[in-house]
């Protein structure tokens, strides 16, 4: 059997730890989306300041952007189904969710679509956060426990993270 290594995965995890740890982010709760391209695009809510910690995450590489004006919206969304509708794994279900964006001063800076039953995400405390506090699982990749949720569980957590990133400012 064939182990793939993720040491590149890691590797960039633990050098974006670090980089919070030195600039005082550690975030004390995240919202990660896993996004079309594999990647996942994460909010943490940033502790003792105002403001977020925007991350688009992408194999092995990142970008973080320190939000201290954000806003986030939360628009209806829905994805038309295409090809077969996911019949034998060709084309897309339909499905009903959100398109998230972050924004600052009116600039966009990051959008994700979250599609409940589809789309993979967690809201995560750091008890929780195995990603930003938790040790390298050589075989399994940085972001493992994202994972699709029902309608109402996404409801639920989309309006409180609109809610938090809005309180994160006052």
């Amino acid at each position: 059997m064939h182990a793939t290594d993720f040491s590149a995965e890691w590797d960039a995890r633990d050098e974006l730890v670090e980089q919070m740890k030195r600039e005082n982010c550690l975030p004390k709760r995240m919202l990660y989306v896993r996004k079309d391209d594999g990647g996942a695009l994460a909010l943490g809510l940033l502790p003792k300041q105002a403001g977020i910690a925007l991350v688009e995450w992408h194999t092995n590489t990142y970008k973080l952007t320190l939000v201290r004006e954000p806003q986030l919206t939360a628009e209806p969304f829905e994805q038309k189904a295409d090809g077969f509708g996911g019949v034998f794994g060709l084309g897309e279900k339909g499905a009903i969710g959100w398109q998230l964006c972050v924004f600052e001063r009116g600039e966009a800076l990051a959008e994700v679509t979250l599609l409940p039953a589809i789309t993979a995400f967690a809201d995560l405390l750091p008890p929780d956060d195995r990603f930003f506090y938790g040790r390298r699982k050589p075989r399994q990749i940085p972001l493992w426990q994202l994972k699709p949720e029902e309608s109402s569980f996404c409801e639920t957590v989309v309006s409180l993270w609109v809610r938090l990133v809005s309180e994160s400012i006052s």
